[in-house]
């Protein structure tokens, strides 16, 4: 608001400000909350100037405290901004490498325990807030560093990865090594730290083996879409699925197939099409069933033709088939087919449910008022036990009552108790008959939804074929177009929610993003609308998107990096879109790393 410089903005006076900075960083008295207050303030100043890196990597470096470890970390936070600066890239990397302090659940006395959570919390703060900072910086000598502190702090693997992903094709090539083993100081940290098996936290329980040495590679590799990875994923499936990690003896529920056939699906290459299939194959693979699931709803996404469609169908269709397994087996057939006639096949499997469904809401119905009955019943008897327990309260805090009312009305309480417990058994007993023939008919209902929203994908493959134009009209489509364009097949469209509606939105996209994504860069030209549409908050309509944009955007994209950081700024503060902003990242650092500045 000063006049003179309402155009320019007022000078910058780092020279004059500098010194108080300088000082504030350097003599932290960190026994002086004011004194660590003033330290962090100045640490972001010098950060946004650019200036101070000496005294930034020396406050970053000392042994985090509680009471110091807020001004470290904005000291940490602004090295970030030093790009170019080999001491402040030396600083983050330093800290990065930091040995890993005994994690708590390593020891069994509370005591102990609870001072090395301490300990542990502080060492996680500075080396998270380093992954990070070291990220922006995007030097290539934090490559082998970042691949290390992946196995040695599995608890910041996202911003690992966030970070590896930005640091480019030096990360790429480290990342390679490691999943093939070829990796020295990998594999000498797990020799080390027996980091590829799990003996008990406190190492007093017979070892098993886990996988965590192919299941972080595999995810970040994926995140670098590059066909020539597809070789090292493939080989990881030859090896015997386990488990990543153990949590309070607990095993995780991902193994490192997850991951590979996860970075499988980004890539999208069709060298890939043939293993896939042997992987869910009926009577070919030799995989468990979540393993099969996870390769048939990756078979879409390096197919080139729709020759698997059939075979998935037929999963589909098997009520003897594990339900999951139909589902996935379901979806992918709808992502691959071209043929009017699964529009019938998908319909006759729906209209099989919707009669099962009307069945059992008619049996819903001969017990619903049964059920109202005892609702109310139960209801009433609710009410009473609350009444009781209300008097029981109000006598004991009534002065002018005796020792023997009070034991009156606590053995009435007693009884209302007793007597309530065996109105709510009446009442499930009651109302059972009701419940379990509404739910299977909701159930029914929601399988029948399931195979008629496929016909929204199927449809769009016919209607589109390869036509990048039609594909990208597919995210300006209402729910009541896309109804509107399925009225012919779906017969009951008038009885849709909102919702259900707005599902057939989603299943088209989803296709047209799948098929965009395999023309390449041939749909280039419709990048910007892809950008546009990465900042949907429907999370299958943005992660379509994300997978098609590094398949069609030619490289560099700086527009890419730009756009995807306001979809990411927009994200904000929304708890719902946590993961989404993180895959959004993930895509903008790949992009970063690919040549956009």
């Amino acid at each position: 608001f000063v006049v003179d410089f309402e155009k320019t903005g007022r000078p910058a006076s780092w020279d004059k400000a500098m010194p108080f900075l300088l000082r504030a960083v350097a003599e932290v008295d960190e026994l002086n909350p004011r004194s660590v207050d003033s330290a962090t303030k100045a640490a972001t100043a010098l950060g946004d100037a650019k200036l101070g890196g000496g005294a930034l990597v020396e406050i970053s470096m000392r042994p985090p405290t509680k009471k110091l470890i807020s001004a470290q970390i904005a000291a940490i936070r602004a090295l970030g901004s030093f790009a170019g600066d080999p001491k402040a890239a030396k600083g983050l990397i330093a800290i990065i490498n930091r040995a890993r302090p005994t994690h708590p659940r390593a020891v069994a006395a509370p005591d102990q325990r609870r001072e090395l959570e301490v300990s542990f919390g502080l060492y996680l703060a500075a080396a998270g807030a380093s992954i990070n900072a070291i990220g922006e910086l995007r030097t290539p000598a934090a490559a082998t560093p970042l691949v290390l502190a992946m196995y040695r702090t599995p608890e910041l693997f996202m911003q690992v990865r966030r970070a590896l992903v930005a640091t480019g094709p030096t990360a790429k090539a480290e990342l390679r090594k490691a999943l093939r083993g070829e990796h020295a100081e990998v594999n000498a940290l797990f020799k080390k730290h027996k980091l590829g098996e799990y003996c008990g936290d406190r190492g007093d329980q017979p070892c098993v083996r886990v996988s965590a040495l192919h299941f972080y590679p595999a995810v970040v590799l994926g995140d670098f879409h590059d066909d020539a990875v597809v070789p090292d994923l493939l080989a990881v499936l030859k090896k015997p699925a386990a488990p990543v990690y153990f949590m309070d003896d607990q095993p995780s529920p991902n193994t490192q197939y997850n991951a590979v056939f996860d970075a499988l699906r980004k890539i999208g290459s069709p060298s890939a099409a043939a293993p896939v299939r042997a992987a869910w194959a009926p009577g070919k693979s030799k995989l468990d069933l979540i393993s099969r699931i996870l390769a048939a709803s990756t078979q879409p996404f390096v197919s080139r033709d729709a020759a698997d469609a059939a075979a998935l169908a037929k999963i589909a269709a098997d009520n003897a088939a594990d339900d999951g397994l139909r589902m996935e087996a379901a979806t992918a057939f709808a992502r691959l087919s071209v043929d009017a006639n699964d529009i019938k096949q998908l319909d006759t499997l729906a209209a099989k449910y919707i009669d099962a469904s009307k069945k059992k809401d008619m049996e819903a119905r001969k017990f619903q008022k049964r059920a109202a009955d005892a609702d109310r019943t139960l209801d009433a008897a609710r009410q009473a036990h609350e009444k009781m327990k209300a008097d029981l309260i109000a006598i004991t805090r009534d002065d002018t009552k005796s020792i023997a009312d009070i034991k009156t009305a606590t053995q009435a309480a007693q009884k209302s108790e007793d007597d309530f417990k065996l109105a709510k058994k009446k009442h499930r007993d009651e109302t059972a008959p009701f419940k379990m023939a509404n739910g299977a008919a909701k159930a029914y209902l929601g399988y029948a939804r399931m195979f008629q929203t496929h016909i929204a994908r199927i449809d769009l493959g016919l209607r589109c074929k390869s036509d990048p134009g039609c594909l990208v009209a597919s995210l300006e489509a209402t729910p009541d177009e896309a109804a509107s364009k399925l009225s012919r097949y779906i017969k009951d469209l008038a009885s849709w929610s909102d919702d259900e509606k707005r599902g057939l939105v989603t299943a088209a996209i989803d296709r047209a993003m799948l098929e965009l994504g395999k023309l390449g860069p041939a749909a280039s030209a419709h990048t910007d609308t892809l950008l546009a549409a990465a900042s949907s908050d429907d999370r299958q309509i943005r992660l379509a998107v994300l997978l098609a944009l590094p398949k069609i955007a030619k490289l560099p994209c700086p527009q890419c990096v730009t756009k995807l950081d306001a979809a990411i700024k927009a994200g904000e503060g929304k708890t719902a879109l946590g993961d989404l902003n993180l895959e959004t990242t993930i895509v903008r650092n790949y992009f970063i790393s690919a040549g956009a500045p």
